[in-house]
């Protein structure tokens, strides 16, 4: 007895369907990239750098149009503000003004480039420290004597020179010889010989001319009354203009009806710091 076994439809559509699941799982998976043969993956780029941040730049600075006012204040250490203000003067222009503040010891200064840039040269080399002088004094008896005498070592060279002037001399005596140290802007005294005192103020140093100015300069002698009582009286009074280590000789008086004279001289030295 033969046995035929007959296939439903069911069971074929349940294969095919079991089929075309697979099919759709495997497009569903995630697919690596395809590298064909003879060829590289292109690698991927790095990212750039972010460019530097520009240096600033300052604008540049407009020009100043000729004949522009400018002002300038100047604070002064060493100077009075009354001897810079006289010192200046003469360079401000037209169009420029000064204003002086005494107890701030300052100056402000409205007037053109040119002539601010002369001031400010000016004001700088006259603000400085106080220099130091050694003012260093002779004084010298000339007379007509019959018998002249030998004159001392120390003033010679002051004879020759003397000699130079006039031949109306030919005895001179050493009354006295005296140095001090004084210091520019301030007053000074020193005696010389028994009966002389000078008294002096270095009023000024000139670094360019290197000109020492003395005002005033006083030469006195020193008298006794009748009651004893000891008092000097001026002999010569004035202003002196002496350059640097330069002996300058100068008549201070003549005594007796021009049989005497007497001679005085000053050598002042700048002394270096």
């Amino acid at each position: 007895m033969r046995t035929i076994t007959r296939r439903t439809p069911v069971t074929r559509s349940l294969a095919l369907a079991a089929v075309l699941a697979g099919v759709l799982l495997f497009l569903a998976l995630p697919q690596a990239p395809t590298v064909l043969a003879g060829e590289e993956a292109a690698a991927t780029p790095a990212p750039s750098p972010s460019p530097a941040p520009a240096p600033a730049v300052t604008p540049p600075r407009p020009p100043v149009a000729p004949g522009a006012i400018r002002m300038r204040v100047y604070n002064l250490r060493y100077r009075k503000v009354d001897d810079a203000y006289l010192l200046i003067s003469p360079y401000v222009g037209p169009r420029g003004t000064v204003k002086m503040q005494p107890s701030q010891k300052m100056l402000t200064v409205i007037d053109v480039p040119e002539n601010l840039s002369r001031i400010t040269g000016i004001i700088g080399s006259y603000d400085v420290p106080p220099r130091s002088v050694e003012v260093q004094v002779q004084l010298i008896m000339a007379s007509s004597a019959p018998a002249p005498v030998s004159p001392p070592p120390p003033i010679r060279g002051v004879i020759d020179r003397l000699t130079a002037l006039s031949t109306r001399w030919n005895d001179y005596r050493l009354l006295g010889n005296a140095r001090v140290l004084g210091t520019e802007g301030e007053k000074s005294s020193l005696s010389v010989g028994d009966d002389y005192r000078v008294d002096f103020r270095i009023d000024q140093v000139s670094d360019e001319t290197k000109v020492i100015r003395f005002k005033p300069f006083e030469l006195q002698r020193r008298e006794v009354s009748v009651e004893g009582l000891e008092r000097f009286s001026p002999v010569m009074n004035t202003v002196l203009n002496l350059r640097d280590s330069q002996l300058f000789i100068v008549g201070a008086s003549n005594v007796e009806a021009s049989n005497r004279a007497l001679f005085m001289t000053i050598t002042a030295s700048l002394q270096r710091p």
